[in-house]
């Protein structure tokens, strides 16, 4: 995690099985609901026709959790992990159920990285797992309605008048979480296999039923909504036109495709492209963000349309920048600033996704050094050095053709580390070793008797007694 904060994350409305009719739709603000005191919860759920419906619930805020979130963020802030940290906690396992819980949190991040940018980006990623132990099994209102269990973190079905939101007390949950090494998500999952879940976004966290088939498959979609700021692209749950301005969000637009490519806007640079892994091609497809005219989305049927569906190339674009706010291009190596000796080996080690290498390129005194292109070390005593400060510099990129805005490579997804060498060659190191020694005074001596001009100290154009005492001096002297 980086010291600008944790991720602004929806995840997790992990809600399985088909429904039979629609659920409620999800509210609107409106002006009767103080947003001081609820906290905007997020679901998604599979609708009869297959495709994702759902949308935005507002419940009472958890009055101790800000303060509690806010504790755990100065702990852990300037951690550096330099990764996206999930912290998976459960619910409703007793002491004899943890293996019950880890073997549930298990599949949640061992079946996480099935779609790209995921696969590609997972060693981006840390999962940690952490032991909580409830009095009794299972969570409230599970199976029914009004069935209550003392569970560790209060989780419970049918929360604010609707079975399929999984709730839990955010500030025990994360208090929970705070054994951690570091905090950039948490996952609260449930000992159930009920349909449910929920999402947070204030509060980064989300909720999941542990043993629920499909679980993954919306923690994937809710994935988009919060990493990558990704609009919903189906269209039930608002208007059926829609009618209002320009969406922040990648996906979605309400310029059509001859508008965006004259205009140069949203993913203009994606149109027509497709590319295995990704849904495409790539247009502009009428319907999304809950309504069904007056927007359009990237592609026809993505992930954030409809279950087990890759993203779309805008959205994996977007995705990936949202991966590089909380993971720098430069894992570790020489720290930036640095001051070397000429015979230093300066080094990074460049963040490694599957399938592609990172670029990395050294510069000296800002020119390309042609031998190290590619290379993770670099020798300083191979390089020929002027005498006074010298400047290395390092650049680590990340090529991934799945960024074409490379307004977007440059501020998110590249880095560089800079330093320095002085350099100082004494004007009796005759031998260019940066020794001062016996070899000095011997090349002195060959070059004097040979007429040599090295050894025309004073610069007369004469050999004589005055350079061989102007070579002691500066001999005496040693060093710079």
């Amino acid at each position: 995690m980086r010291s600008s904060g944790p991720l602004s994350f929806f995840l997790l409305a992990a809600l399985a099985g088909s429904a039979v009719a629609h659920e409620p739709v999800a509210q609107d603000p409106g002006v009767d609901i103080d947003l001081n005191t609820t906290e905007k919860v997020h679901g998604c759920w599979e609708g009869p026709n297959g495709e994702l419906e759902g949308g935005v619930f507002y419940l009472p805020m958890d009055k101790d959790a800000r303060a509690v979130i806010e504790a755990v963020e100065v702990a852990n802030r300037g951690v550096p992990d330099n990764r996206v940290d999930f912290v998976i906690v459960g619910d409703g396992y007793t002491a004899g159920e943890q293996a019950q819980f880890h073997t549930d949190a298990t599949a949640i991040a061992n079946n996480f990285f099935r779609y790209e940018p995921f696969i590609s980006y997972e060693p981006y990623f840390r999962i940690t797992q952490i032991e909580v132990v409830s009095p009794e099994s299972g969570v409230d209102n599970d199976p029914n309605q009004g069935v209550s269990r003392n569970t560790a973190l209060d989780m419970s079905y049918w929360c604010g008048g609707t079975e399929r939101l999984l709730c839990v007390n955010v500030s025990k949950a994360y208090t929970a979480a705070a054994s951690a090494p570091d905090i950039d998500q948490v996952i609260a999952i449930a000992n159930s296999s009920k349909y449910g879940g929920a999402g947070y976004p204030s509060s980064n966290l989300g909720t999941a039923a542990g043993q629920n088939s499909a679980a993954v498959e919306i923690a994937i979609h809710e994935m988009g909504h919060s990493l990558g700021d990704l609009a919903d692209e189906y269209t039930y749950g608002g208007p059926t036109n829609y009618s209002g301005n320009e969406p922040s969000d990648a996906n979605v637009s309400i310029y059509d495709r001859d508008e965006q490519t004259d205009q140069q806007r949203k993913w203009w640079q994606w149109m027509d492209a497709s590319v295995s892994g990704f849904d495409g091609p790539v247009s502009t497809y009428e319907g999304g963000n809950y309504s069904a005219s007056g927007i359009y989305r990237a592609s026809n049927n993505s992930m954030m349309r409809s279950l087990s569906r890759p993203f779309n190339l805008p959205s994996a674009e977007r995705l990936i920048r949202q991966i590089y706010l909380e993971v720098d291009p430069i894992d570790d190596g020489t720290p930036n600033g640095s001051v070397l000796e000429r015979d230093a080996m300066a080094w990074v080690q460049p963040m490694q996704p599957i399938g592609h290498d990172l670029s990395v390129t050294w510069y000296l005194n800002d020119q390309i050094i042609l031998s190290a292109i590619g290379q993770t070390q670099l020798d300083l005593s191979t390089l020929t050095l002027l005498d006074g400060e010298n400047t290395i510099r390092v650049d680590v990129v990340d090529p991934t053709p799945w960024v074409r805005n490379e307004t977007i490579r440059s501020n998110f997804m590249s880095e560089s580390r800079t330093f320095t060498v002085d350099v100082c060659t004494p004007a009796a190191d005759l031998t260019g070793d940066g020794n001062v020694d016996f070899f000095d005074v011997s090349a002195f001596l060959t070059a004097f008797n040979n007429q040599d001009p090295t050894a025309d100290m004073d610069g007369d154009g004469a050999y004589t007694f005055f350079d061989v005492s102007s070579f002691l001096v500066l001999f005496s002297a040693g060093g710079c």
